[in-house]
């Protein structure tokens, strides 16, 4: 199970991160808002979610790698989602109890049976069950505790990204016996410039 976990996240987030052209803003700023979206109980439409969050950012000019940001939702998993989406659940439960607001605890072995039951669906019916499932029973605890995780958690993304992400390029500009702005220069572009050069390339 942690051998898959391990897996998972090193294909879908590490690898992306590592092969990413783009500025590093853009993917530091892209993890960061893949962590608050796959930090919120919204299986099923977190990827659209983010890439509605990429097209409004794009109105205002704030730029930054979608295909990092979809990468981040990776982090809820089909392998994660149960564990994440209880400890969301639990956080909500006990954060309400502050403002005097009370739930009854659901049980672990029912929230899994819920979401092996809307796994199993279609993917519309499995959502569509997964919706009502937080309206009814789930959904104001569950939601409150994934803001509680994912605000702190996108905003600590951000400047560890783009540390590693400054680490991994010093690395490879090492390598190539060449500076990391010089590297970066080399190689990094940003998604205009690439289409620009595919462009070029087929006239």
């Amino acid at each position: 199970m942690l051998s898959k976990i391990t897996n998972v996240f090193y294909e879908r987030i590490i690898k992306p991160l590592k092969e990413a052209h783009s500025p590093r803003e853009e993917i530091a700023l892209g993890a960061a808002i893949g962590m608050f979206w796959a930090l919120n109980p919204l299986v099923g439409i977190q990827m659209y979610l983010t890439t509605a969050n990429w097209l409004i950012f794009k109105l205002f000019k704030i730029r930054f790698h979608l295909p990092i940001a979809i990468a981040m939702v990776w982090i809820t998993n089909p392998l994660t989602v149960p564990f994440f989406y209880y400890a969301f659940y639990i956080t909500g439960i006990y954060f309400l109890k502050l403002i005097n607001l009370h739930y009854e605890i659901l049980s672990f072995e029912k929230f899994n049976m819920i979401i092996q039951t809307s796994s199993s669906m279609d993917f519309f019916d499995g959502v569509w069950f997964w919706i009502k499932f937080l309206l009814d029973d789930f959904g104001i605890p569950a939601l409150v505790g994934g803001l509680v995780w994912a605000i702190p958690s996108a905003f600590a993304t951000y400047p560890f990204v783009y540390k590693y992400i400054t680490k991994h390029r010093t690395e490879l500009a090492k390598k190539e016996g060449i500076t990391l702005e010089e590297w970066e220069k080399r190689h990094v572009h940003t998604l205009k410039e690439i289409i620009q050069q595919e462009f070029s390339k087929k006239s």
